[in-house]
């Protein structure tokens, strides 16, 4: 059955908001007539939620962080455990609240709440601050009733996603300063400092090594053709946003991810265990195997796990276990495609999805850690060859002097 927003006036002629259940648009407006309403907006949710997908995807959301929503949570589930009702919850947050954007959403919510919208309803009419998953697990916890422990749950699982996405920020951090920093200043020697080294081996006419000589050749150039280096370089900048937006490219840098050395284990460790913390939430919380399957899908962000979803989607469809595509790609380890047949066989996959996706978390903090230690060196190596080549190919007509100074 679909599910249609309304909003109609009641025999005190209040205004009222909220959803139906019916199988057609006609069914919703006899019931809402038979329960004595009277319409005036009837809709699909879809619909709805498309309107305000668009009109809340501005800037301002932009500008709403996920700790913002990870407090919003905590406090909530607090204040509904402590007896406080929701209307009541969401009004003092919204008070409280700090972050100009993320109050104007908190004030539309609180707004749909009492206007009789379920809070799903009102988080899903802003995708761009509140992830799929949360709305699912909200809407799941509708029907158990059990928002408070499904609240909680959200927390822990946002805060965790929020310290992974921190740890690979922090492990790709710092080399990409270092490669920033290393071709800062080869750009500074080249353009400043060896000009006047060639001006004084020109004077001589000294015959130079062959090191020394490419390097002034790339000063030279560099200097004399500056504007055509910077439009090479936006020209290579904007061309590979380009190409990364297409499908090809899409697929080409999702394929570099799993597949160039060093960071290949750090992000198949991130995309299984974000998969494998996804999938354990939400079977827990009893939401289906198929809406699951959708919302793990953007989660793993990448077109080859998405490929193999599609596959799990279309199998599971056509009457396969979970396990059952998961063996068959090599994109999940055969232990975990091991475990998930077990709590499958053993009615139990939602606690040995839980261990599953600790497992696969411990596996990735030591990946983290793995790929930090060994790119360090790495990086200040590479760093150290650039600087280094550059000092050398000065040093060695000095160490020459005599010969250069007497035009030899």
């Amino acid at each position: 059955m679909a599910r249609f927003q309304y909003q109609v006036r009641d025999a005190h002629g209040q205004s009222i908001k909220g959803e139906v259940a019916a199988a057609s648009l006609e069914e919703a407006g006899q019931v809402l007539r038979a329960e004595g309403k009277f319409i005036i907006t009837l809709a699909p949710a879809e619909e709805k939620q498309a309107k305000a997908k668009a009109s809340w995807g501005g800037a301002s959301t932009k500008k709403v962080k996920r700790a913002d929503v990870i407090f919003f949570v905590q406090q909530l589930t607090v204040m509904l455990e402590t007896g406080v009702s929701m209307s009541d919850a969401l009004e003092c947050l919204v008070e409280g609240c700090d972050n100009p954007a993320f109050k104007k959403v908190l004030e539309d919510i609180t707004h749909q709440v009492q206007s009789g919208s379920e809070l799903s309803v009102a988080l899903e009419s802003h995708p761009k601050v509140f992830p799929e998953l949360m709305t699912a697990l909200i809407r799941a916890s509708e029907v158990s009733g059990t928002m408070s422990v499904m609240l909680e749950r959200i927390g822990e699982y946002l805060t965790k996603e929020h310290k992974t996405a921190k740890q690979v920020k922090g492990a790709l951090m710092y080399p990409l300063f270092m490669m920033v920093l290393a071709v800062g200043v080869t750009v500074f020697l080249l353009a400043f400092v060896l000009p006047r080294f060639a001006k004084i081996f020109q004077q001589r006419g000294a015959t130079l090594p062959a090191p020394t000589r490419v390097l002034l050749g790339t000063s030279d150039a560099l200097v004399t053709y500056w504007y055509l280096w910077i439009a090479g370089a936006l020209a290579i900048g904007i061309g590979g946003f380009i190409f990364g937006r297409t499908d090809t490219g899409r697929r080409c840098f999702d394929w570099l991810k799993l597949n160039a050395p060093v960071i290949k284990v750090l992000f198949s460790k991130l995309y299984l265990t974000r998969a494998c913390r996804t999938m354990g939430t939400m079977i827990t919380a009893g939401v289906s195997i198929l809406e699951m399957i959708e919302i793990v899908k953007p989660v793993t962000n990448n077109c080859y796990y998405r490929d193999l979803w599609n596959d799990v989607e279309d199998q599971i469809t056509q009457g396969a276990q979970l396990s059952q595509p998961l063996f068959e790609s090599d994109l999940i380890p055969r232990p975990v495609s091991q475990m998930i047949l077990s709590g499958e066989k053993a009615g139990r996959l939602g606690q040995v999805m839980d261990r599953v996706a600790e497992f696969t978390e411990a596996e990735f903090d030591t990946a983290v850690k793995t790929t930090t230690q060994f790119i360090e060196p790495v990086t200040i190596v590479f760093m150290g060859a650039v600087i280094g080549f550059i000092a050398i190919s000065l040093l060695m007509p000095i160490f020459n002097m005599g010969k250069v100074m007497s035009g030899g």
